[in-house]
Order: structure tokens, then sequence, then C-alpha cells
């Protein structure tokens, strides 16, 4: 249900817009919009009341989408209903809202979807998206005033919390556009014929892009997509190939690459470098990439959930700190957990140098000054959207304060996390590890101090990457663990998603590493993090598991030497199994006339032999092979399981189903024999008759007359079916028997020795003539 607009009126955002200053007179400031949630608005403040029903229509339909996705009832055949042709009659907004509502909130088979919880700030941004678009049919001088003063103080806010000072900002809604427009206008700066010639400006010194090669090769591809450039623009940069350090850019490769283009005539754009890996989290050598960029006059921009960390000081270092790259992309919406917000891409100024030494940011027509412009990076106000308004709420909605907490929260999850299984036996923690390589320094250290920039990045941590390893000998070093620990790492993954949903995980795989368990709280920042008592339970989850499974590795050879000893079972290899392993029972003989009837058989006897096992104990399943036969699939053990019980309970149980099917072998072979000997039986009976009764009685007229003049017997009983045989009375051998003198009697005196002959026919039936041949 609906609430009704008065009972939400209170808790409604007020928007009031100041009145612009008249013509005439000195230039208008931007106008100021006051936001205060869950005050109304004061006396001399303008009231929209256009804006105030617009706000309060998209809450009650976020809170109606609430009402839903926590049981409430919905329309189940909306799915059903077809959407090909628009209807002829119109509906009502309820309607239309309804049908939304019901598919957003249930999937086509009418089941509940999980929709993400939203606190006030997350509903207060969904409905500016509201406004926005409203405000798009102002007139048009209103309209470039609102978005160039929602942009103005965003793009201020950001670059004093960034300590970016000497920066504009582009807010896009693709995560890679800034990163795009940014090339694009670097293609602008080293080549002044761009513009005019397009690709023939750099057919003579080919552009060229550096990016890790721990990065992913998607980025680059859309780049070169977007900008028309051939992929030998991309020089991937190998990383360091000593141990702790293998996903991070090698710097001493990147500058033996710098100096090679240069002389072979290329040009060098950007260098691409992440503050934060996409899955491990690790940092490149910022400081020293930045200088090799200098150096040789190359953009660096930078991307990561690292970059977090310029929000955590509260206190600034003195004196002026110069930027730590010319560009860097901030996704506020996956830090903050505020769906809707744009991204910001942070970008320097151009900057000249004037007589005196000073650094001066450009003004005026320079060329220089244009390159944004030309490159897209400018912010259209004279569109009909605004984008920076989502984030304009947020931010006024969150304050510094509340910005700051959620950001220390993210890197504290990380932190307390990393501590609590780092010291676990056969786990290997890949990520970074907080506080630097000593483990010094803590997150509230770094706010209560203030700190330079690369301390920020080396002592925090972004996400948290672990893996189960094999037990590792004295001196071994493992990097690539077997195949069989990325079943159980995935399977680890799995139950801890399921028991300890507290602690959101991703199981992702790493080329070098294998299948790996990743937290990031930079990307789960719906709702609040996982608290100091949520990592406690799902490190005691975590514990249980992680014995499970050394106790499934310990069996594991033991159940191996058993099924090889075993006659009747086989080791079946499961590509995809994360259990002890799979068996196919299979009686002796078999494997040698695997024919498809008997890989039939076989199939149904180890599919009979699961369904007898299951009743037993639920963790046998029913599984298939690669060579497409089924077996039996052994799950998980415990220490105190018993794996030479489970074969000889296989065994037994397997014996057992044989033994049933044998039985139910033998009956369908004695009905097929049946029906062969009751069709020998039918054609045998089929050529005495055409004896006894004669060839003429076959002649059309002949055999009319023949029937007429001596007619045929009735037959009794089913033909080709003989009567059972009965108990038989022993009687003492003499007396005479009468026999019928016919072929057929004298055929059945040679068959049926040892049979009593049938009586005689009485005497008032003395039986069918005989017709000489």
């Amino acid at each position: 249900m609906a609430t009704p607009p008065t009972q939400r009126s209170n808790s409604t955002p007020q928007i009031a817009v100041e009145a612009a200053q008249p013509q005439g007179g000195p230039p208008a400031p931007p106008p100021a919009v006051v936001m205060d949630i869950g005050k109304p608005p004061s006396e001399n403040s303008p009231r929209n009341p256009q804006l105030g029903e617009i706000a309060i229509e998209a809450s009650q339909i976020v809170s109606r989408l609430e009402q839903i996705a926590v049981g409430g009832s919905a329309n189940d055949g909306v799915f059903n209903q077809p959407t090909v042709f628009l209807g002829l009659d119109q509906k009502q907004g309820n309607e239309i809202i309804q049908t939304i509502q019901t598919l957003v909130a249930t999937d086509e088979d009418g089941e509940p979807t999980a929709l993400p919880a939203l606190d006030d700030i997350a509903k207060l941004v969904i409905t500016s998206h509201s406004l926005a678009a409203y405000c798009g049919n102002l007139d048009r001088m209103v309209l470039q005033k609102l978005s160039t003063r929602f942009t103005t103080d965003t793009t201020r806010w950001l670059s004093q919390m960034f300590g970016f000072l000497d920066s504009s900002a582009y807010y896009h809604e693709d995560q890679l556009e800034g990163l795009v427009r940014i090339t694009r206008m670097i293609l602008h700066y080293k080549y002044p014929r761009y513009l005019e010639d397009g690709a023939l400006a750099y057919t003579a010194a080919p552009p060229t892009i550096y990016s890790s090669v721990a990065s992913p090769l998607g980025v680059v591809q859309h780049l070169c997509r977007q900008l028309e450039l051939p992929l030998s623009c991309v020089r991937p940069v190998p990383v360091h190939t000593h141990f702790g350090s293998q996903y991070t850019m090698d710097c001493t490769a990147l500058q033996k690459m710098l100096t090679e283009d240069m002389n072979a005539g290329r040009t060098p754009l950007i260098v691409i470098a992440d503050v934060g890996t996409p899955i491990t989290g690790h940092l490149d050598n910022i400081p020293r990439i930045q200088e090799l960029c200098k150096c040789h006059d190359i953009w660096l921009h930078l991307r990561g959930h690292s970059l977090a960390a310029l929000v955590l000081p509260l206190q600034q270092p003195n004196g002026h700190q110069p930027a730590i790259a010319d560009s860097f992309t901030l996704p506020l919406g996956s830090w903050l957990g505020l769906p809707g917000l744009p991204m910001i891409t942070l970008y320097r100024l151009w900057e000249k140098q004037n007589p005196t030494g000073a650094r001066n940011r450009q003004v005026g027509s320079t060329r220089e000054s244009t390159l944004p412009l030309i490159a897209g990076l400018t912010n259209d106000h004279q569109g009909r959207r605004i984008v920076s308004l989502p984030l304009w709420v947020a931010l006024q909605a969150l304050g510094r304060e509340g910005l700051h907490a959620k950001i220390r929260d993210n890197f504290l999850a990380s932190e307390r996390l990393w501590a609590a299984i780092d010291c676990y036996r056969q786990v290997r923690v890949l990520s970074q590890k907080p506080g630097g390589e000593s483990g010094t320094y803590t997150v509230s250290e770094l706010i209560s101090k203030a700190s330079t920039v690369p301390i920020l990045f080396e002592t925090t941590a972004c996400s948290v990457v672990f893996q189960f390893i094999p037990e590792a000998k004295e001196g071994e070093v493992i990097t690539r663990v077997p195949q069989y620990y990325d079943k159980l790492n995935s399977w680890l993954g799995q139950i801890l998603q399921l028991d300890a949903p507290q602690v959101p995980i991703d199981i992702c795989e790493l080329e070098n590493i294998g299948v790996v368990l990743r937290f990031c709280p930079f990307e789960y920042a719906i709702g609040q993090q996982p608290t100091a008592a949520d990592i406690e339970q799902f490190v005691q989850c975590l514990e249980q598991q992680l014995i499970i499974l050394r106790a499934t590795i310990q069996h594991k050879h033991t159940f191996l030497k058993l099924i090889e000893a075993s006659p009747v079972l086989r080791v079946v290899e499961l590509p995809e199994w994360a259990g002890l392993g799979g068996v196919r029972y299979a009686p002796e003989g078999w494997e040698e006339l695997l024919t498809d009837q008997a890989k039939e058989e076989l199939n149904n006897l180890n599919m009979a032999l699961v369904d007898s096992l299951r009743s037993t104990d639920s963790a046998f399943s029913l599984g298939e092979g690669t060579d497409g036969l089924m077996c039996v699939r052994f799950g998980m053990l415990t220490p105190q399981s018993e794996v030479e019980e489970l074969i000889n309970l296989v065994i037994r149980v397997g014996q057992s189903v044989e033994e049933n099917s044998r039985v139910l072998d033998s009956m369908s072979e004695i009905v097929k024999r049946g029906i062969e000997t009751a069709t020998l039986d039918l054609q045998k009976e089929n050529e005495e008759k055409l004896w006894q009764e004669g060839i003429l009685r076959q002649v059309p007229v002949v055999g009319t007359f023949m029937n007429w003049w001596a007619p045929k017997t009735k037959e009794t009983g089913v033909r080709g079916v003989k009567s059972p045989p009965t108990p038989q009375i022993q009687t003492p051998v003499g007396g005479s028997h009468s026999r019928s003198s016919s072929h057929a009697s004298s055929q059945g005196s040679t068959l049926n020795q040892g049979v009593p002959p049938p009586p005689p026919p009485a005497a008032d039936n003395p039986g069918p003539p005989l017709i000489p041949l």
C-alpha cells in the first residue's frame, strides 16, 4: 500500500531556488540550492509544489518496491501478458507503476527477487533523478544556471577532499568514458593536426598506450575501439617476477620500453597505472611511474579502489602538495553504496611556465586550454540533463564526516578480515598487507596523523584475497595450486556464501595462482560494512570448513587405495567435483563387453545404487564421468569419517542391487523365450492344420463344397499357446489305448514319450472323418 502524501510530507526533502538578481545589475551568482533533510524550508524560500509532488511520488514508489521485496503480494501474471503491440486502452498511472513494481520485484516464475536495501540517503539519490528529469523542462537559462551551480559545487568539494586542487571534473555514466576522453585529449595535444587529418596525423609516429599485463585486457581494447586506434598501439608492461610483487608494474621494464619506443619513432601517449589492482588490490610504484612520465612528457592516469585513501587524513600536510597524477577516476557510487551516482574523472588543468618560474593556470585562447573542450571533457551545461545533481545531493546529505566515515569503515573491514585469516595454516593471503610491509600503521593512525600520499596507499588494503593451498614442505614455494585445489576453493567459497553471508565474497581465478576468494568492501558498500562480530562468525565458519578440507585430503589417499583393491569398483574422473571422488560399480567382466546395451544396464545399476545409498547417507550423489557413464559421488569427509566403511557400504548395497536387477533380467528373459516358443508353436499348428484339412479346402470353389460336405471342427483354446502342465498321477503301465491314425497323432507319440495318451473320444462324438488324400 502506498503511503498517503499527507503522511510523508514532513520527511520529503525540500528544494528551494533563490531568485536571480534583476537584469541590468551585476552578474547574478549561481542559484543557491538549500537542501535540508527532514526540515521544512524557511519562510523566505520560494516554494515549488511540483517539485515536492515529484519527490513524494518517487519516494512512494521506492517504498512500495521495498514492501514487495520483504514479502508483499505481486501480480504473477504480468510476465504472461502479451507486449508485442501497444494496447489501445489508456492505463492509469497507478496501474503502470504496479506493473513496473511486479517486473522489478519478481522473476518470470513469479518468485520474489532479492532487492538491495536502501537507506534514507540512497532513497534521496533515487528521488533526485526524478527531479533532474523535471529540471530538463525548465527555461534554458534557468537550467544552465542550475547545471553550472551543481557542477561547480560538486567539483570544488571533490577536488578539496581528494587533494587535487587545480583540477576539473568530468561526470559520466560509463566506467571507461572518462579514460576514453582523456586519451582523446592527449591525441589532440601530441598531434596538432589530429582534428583536421584524423588518423593520417599519426601515421609517421604511431601513438603508444602503456598498461600493465595484470590489468584487464578489455580496458585497452575498449579504448582502442572508441578512438579507432589499432591494437598495436597498446604496449603491455610486464610485472615484477619476484614473489610478493608479481601483480605490480615493473618500472624498470617501463623505462626501457619508453626509451625503445621513442628511439623507434613512436609517440608515447599515456600510462595507465593501478592504485589497487582489479582483484588483489596491489599498488603500482606511483612515485617512480610519475617521475618517468614527467621526464618523457607522458600523461599518467590512475584507477583503483585504493584512491579512496586520499580522503582518510583529517590533517593535511603543511605546504602545497603536488598532484599524484594527471587524472584519475573515482567510482563514488560503488564506494559509498549509493545507486545511481555518476562516475567522476578528475584531471589537471593545463599550465604554463611564466618568466619568474611560477606555474600558472592557462587562460585565454591558448591551444592547450581548448583541448578539454575538443575532447568532450567539459560538462555540457546546455544539455537538458543535470548529470551531477544526484552526486550533489549525496554529498550534501553525507557531509564530509559521513563520506569520511564510509571510506574509513571500508578500510577497517579489510584490515580486520586480513588480520583474522592470516594466522591459519594452509591459507595464503594474496592481497596487499594493511599497515605496510612492517604492519606498523593502522587505519586509525592514518586518520589522526598527517601522512604523505605514498604512505596512504602502501598502508591500506582495499580488498582481501585468500586461497586454500596444500601443505608446503620446508623451503617449498607454492605458486600455482594443483587443479584439485581449485575445486576445493570453489567449494569453500560456495559454503561461505551460504553459511556466512554477512561477509560477502566472490570466487575469482588468477591466471598463475588458481581459484581464489575475494572480499572487497568497496564493491559491497550497500548498507553497513561487516562488524567485528560478523567477521568473528565468518572466521568461525571458515575454520570449520578448513577442518573438513584437510580431512578430505587426508582420506583421499586411503580412498584411492581401497578402490584399486576392489574388483567391482572403478575410480571415475570428475573434473568439477570437489568431494572425495567418484566410483563406478561394475560387476566383473562387464567392462570387457561395453556395448550400448551393456552401458545402459551399467548406468541403470549405478543409478539404482545411488538411490539406495542416499537413504543411508545424503552425502552420496549421482555423477557422470568424462566417458558419459554414471557413477557414485562421495562428498566431503570429516576427521571422524571411516573411508573403509563407506567403501564396504557401497559394495554391499551394489551387490544387493545387482541381485535384484538379475531377477528382473531373468523374468524378462523368460517372457522373451515364452514369446519365441509361442510363435514356433503357432507356426507348427498352422502346418498341422493344413495337412489335416487337406489342400482341397484351400481352393476357393472346391473348398466351399468341401466345407459344406464335411464341416470343420471348432477350435478351442488360444492358438499357439499350450496349456500349462498339471501335476500328473502315476498309474500302472498296461492296457490298450486307442490311438488316432492321423499324422499328428503318430507324430505326437514320438514327441510326448512318457506322457499318458489322451482318452478315447466319446461314443456320441466319433470325431471328424478322415479324408483320404
